[in-house]
């Protein structure tokens, strides 16, 4: 059996082909032009034509047919269409943060903002697609009774099959399902002013559709195979580390952050610090966000070091000899997800003295990602428990020093995988049980690249540099 899986990103989009005999036998990854992502809005269509086209250079070079294609996008975007299923305007990313005043006003009422939490397990952000739409059908000249309420993977999954659907996991991460019920949110709809027709029928992460004759064509394989809905690439990560299984915390340091780990159940605790969502077969996935990661670094290298000097080379300039010197970073520069959810926060140095050079201010933002991520786990293990194991991947695995750090700071093993995208192989994982390969996803597993074991000794070190963050965390926090 042959599988294409296909993944439309926030800046690029990603192919591969799997084989259940063989694994992985061909890969393909293609950076979006600027028109088409500028990571908080994107081209719908644009993003479609270029997953088609990366599907399509990659199958060139491929003798076997294909018996499935499955699908994967980000969550939390927000896409209006109209009821012939025609864009209105671009994808909305979670980087969006133009509904910040929306969501900030709404934040007043504190029994509103905790019923929606405890509804659907999302917190009040300007990530979630709920608060972009009531900013939209309350300050820009729209429709409200005329639109459908779409996504990016929902606008892909139609353009291939003619079929309106979205998977409960992409839903999950949209502010307007119940993550008990696993339904559309009566009571959410009347406070968006929504119908249950404007939005999509809710699929398990299983369900496909025929391929159409015209993206058969576009892409060269036989019309009416699978399409495979899956979901969004969080869960899908999960999925593809291997851990579906209790007591397996996954965690990607890419452009952005999070952790993860499958629960059996909801778990939402009393304040807005965590998500709930739904990942598959039944089951919930809590964790945690963060807006700062990979795209704190990239910020550096462009703005401050001008794209001088390599990622390598500015990671050899670090005194580490002086780290408990080093500045502290509040990786906020995009606004704040976890944990405390405040979307118009400031990131930025604290405790920068004239001797400090590149390479002190390089490991500080290494630093704070990751302390960002920390500060999240000890709130989320208070809910979800203490990890057996923790499944790291993303740009991290780059740097050795970096991951190492990683393990030190949480006095955890760090495990790296071979697979070098982890959601895109959720959804490869999801194919397989469709086409009877395997009988559940916790039949899904994969043997450690690498473990990166803690060093104790640095325990002290950082719960000291942990203690000065977050010091700083709540000086810095209005």
């Amino acid at each position: 059996m042959n599988i294409l899986a296909l993944e439309a990103s926030t800046s690029a989009a990603k192919a591969i082909i799997y084989s259940s005999s063989q694994g992985i036998v061909a890969a393909k990854d293609q950076v979006y032009d600027e028109g088409i992502s500028d990571v908080t809005t994107q081209d719908p269509e644009g993003v479609y034509r270029a997953l088609m086209d990366c599907g399509r250079s990659l199958l060139k070079s491929f003798d076997g047919s294909i018996d499935a294609v499955a699908l994967s996008s980000t969550w939390h975007s927000l896409l209006l269409v109209d009821r012939g299923g025609k864009p209105i305007g671009r994808t909305l990313t979670w980087a969006n943060n133009k509904a910040t005043e929306t969501v900030e006003n709404f934040k007043k009422d504190k029994d509103l903002i905790d019923d929606i939490y405890r509804r659907t397990g999302c917190p009040t952000h300007t990530t979630f697609p709920l608060w972009k739409w009531i900013h939209a059908k309350d300050k820009e000249d729209i429709d409200k009774d005329s639109v459908l309420i779409s996504s990016q993977p929902e606008y892909i999954f139609q353009r291939m099959t003619g079929e309106r659907g979205v998977s409960y996991s992409v839903a999950s991460g949209s502010g307007f399902m119940n993550i008990h019920t696993l339904d559309w949110d009566d009571e959410i709809l009347e406070f968006a002013e929504l119908s249950l027709d404007q939005l999509a029928p809710l699929r398990e992460p299983e369900f496909s559709a025929p391929l159409n004759a015209q993206a058969a064509d576009y892409l060269n394989v036989r019309a009416g195979i699978p399409v495979i809905i899956t979901g969004a690439d969080g869960a899908l990560n999960q999925i593809g580390a291997g851990a579906m299984r209790d007591g397996i915390m996954t965690m990607s340091v890419g452009t952005s952050g999070a952790i993860r780990m499958a629960t059996p159940h909801s778990m939402i605790p009393q304040t807005q610090s965590t998500w709930c969502y739904y990942v598959a077969e039944g089951k919930r996935l809590v964790g945690a966000a963060t807006s700062g990661a990979g795209n704190c670094v990239n910020w550096f290298v462009r703005k401050f070091n001008n794209n001088i000097f390599s990622y390598d080379e500015l990671e050899n300039m670090i005194d580490k000899d002086r780290l408990m010197e080093a500045p502290i970073f509040m990786p906020f520069i995009y606004g704040e997800r976890s944990p405390g959810w405040r979307g118009a926060r400031l990131g930025g140095f604290q405790e920068v003295r004239d001797h400090h050079g590149l390479g002190d201010l390089y490991y500080s933002i290494l630093e704070g990602v990751l302390f960002n991520l920390y500060h999240c786990y000890k709130i989320l293990t208070k809910v979800g428990g203490v990890p057996d194991q923790i499944r790291i991947s993303g740009g991290i695995e780059k740097s050795d020093w970096w991951l190492q750090m990683a393990a030190d700071i949480f006095q955890k093993e760090m495990y790296t995988f071979d697979a070098k995208h982890a959601s895109v192989m959720g959804a490869v994982a999801i194919a397989l049980k469709v086409l009877g390969q395997i009988n559940s996803l916790h039949d899904f597993e994969q043997e450690p690249k690498k473990i990166i074991k803690p060093n104790k000794y640095k325990a002290g070190f950082y719960k000291g540099r942990f203690q000065k963050y977050i010091k700083w965390y709540n000086k810095t926090c209005d």
